[in-house]
């Protein structure tokens, strides 16, 4: 069942999660109100303790390790993941980001996606650096392609960031070309955890 505990998200905290929810992070319903789920791969432990720690207000359990067997490779894997606490507060962004049950880019994404902090996390959970160039990818391949070109607008307007999609096997992500990525370092840098410095520059 939901708890109908009210509680209020912190500017921080809706950063964070905006991030999240740009990446893999998930909204899901449990009772009468949505919980954010956070689930990582184990050696994303530090990761999953820093946003522990960023929403422990409203978090029930500390993290756990999860671990499972995937019979289609014959290998056991190891996650990291906790839940929030299920809460009104939480609704707002379920039905912003998930309208007909499938995550979306909201169309007023323009307004709420302008902290680096956003960006930092959107980064951490779905992007990556060239090895050959300087060059940036954020995997935006799960949204439609109105809904990438919404976001490249978004990076312009907001962050000063030009950006291209590019295609590769089918699939379409955004790209910041080199030129770009270090104005989006310079942005995001300050955000950025130690596990994660391999994606800087």
């Amino acid at each position: 069942m939901g708890s109908r505990e009210v509680g209020k998200l912190s500017k921080r905290q809706k950063d964070i999660l905006i991030g999240k929810l740009l990446g893999d992070g998930h909204l899901e319903v449990n009772g009468f109100f949505p919980r954010l789920k956070i689930d990582q791969s184990y050696k994303q432990k530090e990761y999953v303790l820093w946003l522990y720690k960023e929403f422990i207000s409203l978090s029930a359990k500390k993290p756990k390790m999860i671990k499972f067997f995937d019979k289609r490779v014959n290998k056991t894997y190891f996650h990291w993941r906790f839940s929030t606490k299920s809460i009104s507060t939480f609704s707002f962004w379920r039905n912003l980001f998930y309208p007909e049950r499938k995550k979306i880019i909201p169309k007023n994404i323009e307004r709420i996606l302008k902290s680096p902090l956003s960006l930092a996390v959107w980064y951490m959970d779905d992007g990556y650096r060239r090895s050959d160039c300087r060059g940036i990818y954020l995997c935006t391949s799960a949204y439609g392609f109105s809904e990438q070109k919404l976001l490249q607008k978004v990076l312009k307007r907001n962050f000063s960031l030009e950006s291209k999609l590019h295609y590769a096997a089918g699939q379409v992500r955004i790209y910041i070309p080199a030129k770009f990525s270090e104005v989006f370092f310079k942005k995001i840098k300050p955000y950025i955890l130690p596990s994660f410095s391999y994606k800087l520059l």
